[in-house]
């Protein structure tokens, strides 16, 4: 064979197998990419992403939990400095009633009610007939010295209405004076007599008048168990009881019902203590029949 044949054909054999390996480097480069297999650039691509995405989780938490704190916090402040709605009572959880007593004094029957009164630590308030003040003096500086209070049922227990402002404005300074003489304390609430009042009584008396909402009803009933029982089922916190203290049966229901509404959280106090314990401010020519809650 011609050498230079030779040479050509040792040439391009050396091609030949130039090409096949050349091929074969490049099949398991790709082989390698569709593994799997991350090269060393793409793990560190990954890693990176990997871990800027749990510190974001982490941030987020983080700001999330700071977030619910500072709600927490804003609404424990809010629920401080927001004022209640509920109004106050100034109770704080007694429940108080006046209890009053019209047409006396009369001596056997107003000292059994003091004597009741006296033992269980109560009050009430006395609307007197100023013509009967000088024969019973002495109830009377009693009830006062007491503690109670004593208003006017007018001089001589004549319906108001029925008479000219004169007569009206008479009937009131006679029973005022006589009483103030005697307990040295200025009259300061009335009650006019059978609760008979109308704009001119009003306008022209210079009292606060004082009516009722419970009705004992015991100058009809003149007894005892009839008195206890209509106090005791119409009574509630802030009601200003109707009784006369001229009848034994009233001082008897007394003796039985004041200690029993003691027992139930009841405290017996004057009108005028009811109405300021209440926060009410009594106006001359205004009628006031309870202080509620």
């Amino acid at each position: 064979m011609n050498r230079n044949v030779l040479k050509k054909i040792l040439s391009l054999m050396l091609c030949l197998c130039f090409i096949v390996l050349s091929g074969c480097g490049s099949n398991d480069s790709e082989s390698s990419k569709v593994s799997g297999s991350p090269t060393s650039s793409e793990k560190s691509a990954s890693d990176v992403t990997d871990d800027t995405t749990a510190e974001t989780n982490k941030t987020t938490v983080t700001t999330t939990t700071t977030t619910s704190k500072t709600t927490e916090k804003e609404s424990t402040e809010n629920s401080k400095t927001e004022p209640s709605s509920k109004p106050v009572d100034s109770s704080n959880g007694v429940k108080y009633v006046a209890l009053t007593f019209d047409d006396g004094p009369y001596g056997e029957v107003t000292n059994r009610i003091l004597d009741t009164l006296e033992k269980n630590g109560a009050k009430a308030t006395f609307f007197v007939v100023g013509n009967r003040a000088d024969s019973y003096k002495s109830t009377l500086k009693r009830a006062s010295d007491m503690g109670c209070e004593i208003g006017s049922h007018t001089w001589s227990h004549k319906n108001l209405t029925k008479l000219t402002v004169p007569q009206m404005q008479e009937e009131m300074k006679k029973s005022a004076d006589a009483i103030s003489a005697i307990t040295g304390v200025p009259v300061k609430v009335m009650r006019p007599p059978e609760g008979g009042h109308n704009e001119t009584v009003r306008n022209n008396l210079g009292y606060p008048l004082i009516m009722w909402s419970v009705d004992s009803r015991d100058w009809k009933h003149r007894d005892a168990n009839k008195d206890y029982n209509e106090v005791m089922n119409y009574v509630f916190d802030g009601s200003i009881i109707l009784m006369h203290d001229l009848y034994p049966a009233t001082a008897d229901a007394v003796e039985k019902f004041i200690p029993e509404l003691i027992a139930k959280g009841y405290k017996f106090v004057t009108v005028s203590e009811l109405m300021e314990i209440r926060g009410i401010e009594m106006k001359n020519g205004k009628t006031y029949s309870s202080a509620r809650p």
